[in-house]
């Protein structure tokens, strides 16, 4: 049975550095006391000799490791390489230790959900040898005492997580995608977004649930209306982040009857359309103009991905033109435009040495002015690339840059440099027809996480429209946004709210015991008495409503290139603003896109595949759930199973 002690333990290490704080946090590597992680970049850049290596949560950090270890140049001679990491336990460890059955059982039950492994191979008998062999105490149990190992643990992770939704006193939104098994089984992945009191963002896989056929918006509705209850979280329920099919429509429909009546112009925006997918729908439909000038790229790196000797061949001419050799090349899915941009973007780093390899092939590789082309197209596409990864992200706050993001796509699409070039015009034709489907008229729920951010508040939403529309139909339409901003304001305002005050106006009262006043006489006494009759005697009306003081204030200045940490402001300025820092908990939360519940059909088509398909709906569930919550207890380089998935 799970045993709560191993939690402890896997808490351990001096050489781990805590990130954020809460359940939700993660322990990070040493290495990463050696590198930042340019997020935007999609790579690690080492704060020696600020070599840049490629990094994504998921992909490992042995090459980070491997870099500071053996090759930077710049480390300091006063660090020793070989201490940097802790290595395993000595052999007088090993001997001085003791062993409990139930701690090694516990985590042989976490690590058999987190590895995916069939419960029957428990049951192997050389795996039941090398249990005895390790220590005889070690009791090896059959395939159904695991699952209700597992069971429990699940059991035990999900009372935390529901203990962490019972503490909190913001709305949680959701994002919800469909999956279908290999049994042409529907589940529904139902995933929590919120903030808490100290400003970090959570996320949670909280529900993965067979959907009953026909798989139709009421099947969809009351699917996600049970999980809701499962949590008691129906009357907390605020945005919901989805794709564009159709049954999702109606079952949106129908949760705004049943969830956001109370809410301003009844819920109308708080069904927020996936805007990786829309990004990806407006992206491929350029995709057929391109074939041509991807088809000559594609062919050589076909070519050379066909077989070890070829990829060995090519590997002799890469140092010809300072250039490193390759494990391989990125091959791209005709039918994801960003797979073709990363293989675009490999591709014309290696460019000579890949037009060098067609020559002495003897076979069709690009010309030069293909290239050229080929580099246009890439440097066009990396702004769908660079919005994708914004709208991706759910381990920090991203509905505030909503309009940032979308309106840097319509002026792409829009750009005088690229309407003048023949090439491009077209492409970008292809595309403005779908971007004004979606995007002409912005979900104004995300404008309103747009004005939460004090860099860019009604200022930078007007001066976009202006750009499109003119001074006056910008105004109207900029207005119509604050509207909604006040509507929720003033919802927000009348809650009950938790106490804010900041020193200065929770001072003691006159008289009281504990006053410092009983400790000054005679004119310090008076002046102190006086200023706080006049703080509470102040002319009320002569103060701007808050909403009114946030949007009068200057913007805060933002630098090219910085990441602008936008819960941290607002946790710094809550005392200034406290009814819109509990509104901007609600809004920042929102997730732009499905990829948080994508992600986890990896793991169940692994889980569910045709040759494992005997687990019951619940015991699906339990183990992807409780997977996805033991993760949060490993660091970077201890969890080599993360996967990310990009619309």
């Amino acid at each position: 049975m799970p045993n709560s002690g191993s939690l402890a333990l896997l808490n351990e290490g001096a050489d781990e550095v805590v990130q954020n704080s809460g359940r939700g946090s993660r322990r990070r590597s040493p290495v990463w006391n050696h590198f930042e992680e340019l997020t935007n970049e999609g790579k690690a850049i080492c704060i020696h000799c600020r070599s840049k290596l490629a990094y994504h949560q998921g992909l490992g950090i042995s090459h980070l490791r491997n870099h500071i270890t053996t090759a930077c140049k710049e480390l300091p001679p006063d660090i020793d390489r070989s201490s940097i990491f802790p290595k395993g336990v000595s052999s007088l460890d090993v001997r001085s230790s003791v062993l409990d059955p139930k701690l090694v059982g516990d985590f042989m039950t976490k690590f058999w959900i987190t590895a995916n492994i069939s419960f029957k191979k428990i049951e192997n008998g050389f795996f039941k040898r090398m249990m005895k062999l390790a220590h005889p105490s070690l009791e090896v149990h059959d395939r159904q005492t695991l699952k209700r190992d597992c069971m429990s643990v699940y059991q035990e992770e999900k009372k935390k997580i529901a203990d962490g939704f019972s503490n909190i006193d913001s709305c949680v939104s959701f994002t919800s995608d469909m999956w279908m098994s290999a049994q042409n089984l529907g589940y529904i992945c139902l995933t929590a977004h919120f903030i808490d009191e100290e400003f970090n963002l959570h996320k949670h896989l909280i529900n993965f649930k067979q959907v009953p056929h026909p798989h139709n918006a009421d099947a969809i509705h009351s699917t996600i209306m049970d999980c809701l209850h499962e949590w008691d979280l129906s009357n907390r329920t605020f945005a919901f982040t989805l794709d564009n099919a159709t049954s999702n429509d109606g079952a949106i429909q129908k949760l705004k009857d049943t969830l956001w009546r109370h809410m301003p112009f009844q819920g109308s925006d708080l069904h927020v359309r996936c805007t990786t997918h829309i990004l990806n729908l407006i992206a491929q439909d350029g995709m057929e103009i391109i074939q041509n000038i991807i088809e000559p790229v594609r062919n050589v790196i076909k070519h050379i991905s066909s077989s070890n000797s070829r990829l060995q061949i090519f590997n002799t001419i890469p140092h010809q033109f300072n250039l490193r050799p390759k494990r391989g090349f990125t091959l791209d899915v005709p039918t994801r435009w960003n797979s073709t941009y990363d293989m675009l973007e490999e591709a014309l780093e290696y460019k000579d040495a890949l037009t060098h390899y067609a020559n002495l092939q003897n076979i069709q590789g690009p010309n030069l002015e293909q290239w050229n082309l080929a580099d246009r197209v890439c440097k066009f596409l990396k702004n769908f690339a660079d919005a994708t990864k914004v709208f991706s992200q759910h381990n920090s706050p991203s509905s505030h840059r909503y309009v940032e993001e979308v309106w840097g796509i319509r002026e792409l699409l829009f750009d005088e440099k690229n309407i003048s070039d023949k090439f491009l015009k077209v492409l970008c034709d292809d595309m403005k027809s779908k971007f004004d489907k979606y995007w002409d008229e912005p979900n104004k729920i995300l404008l309103v996480a747009s004005l939460l951010d004090p860099r860019y508040k009604l200022v930078f939403l007007k001066y976009c429209l202006m750009k499109v529309y003119g001074e006056e139909v910008a105004d109207s339409k900029a207005n119509a946004a604050l509207i909604w901003f006040k509507a929720y304001y003033s919802r927000y305002e009348s809650m009950p709210q938790r106490s804010y005050q900041s020193n200065v106006s929770s001072s003691p009262e006159v008289g009281g015991s504990a006053s410092p006043l009983s400790f000054l006489s005679g004119k310090r006494k008076l002046g102190l008495e006086f200023a706080l009759f006049r703080h509470q005697r102040r002319p009320q009306c002569s103060r701007r409503p808050e909403v009114d003081t946030y949007l009068y204030d200057p913007l805060v200045p933002s630098r090219e290139g910085e990441e602008f940490d936008v819960l941290g402001w607002w946790k710094r300025n809550q005392d200034q603003y406290p009814v819109l820092a509990k509104m901007s908990r609600d809004f920042l939360a929102i997730p732009l896109s499905t990829v948080a519940s994508e992600s986890t059909f990896n793991t169940a088509s692994i889980m569910i595949d045709k040759y494992r398909n005997s687990l019951s709906s619940e015991t699906v569930e339990a183990l992807i759930c409780a997977k996805d919550w033991l993760k949060e207890y490993l660091s970077d380089d201890e969890d080599d199973d993360g996967e990310v998935t990009t619309a």
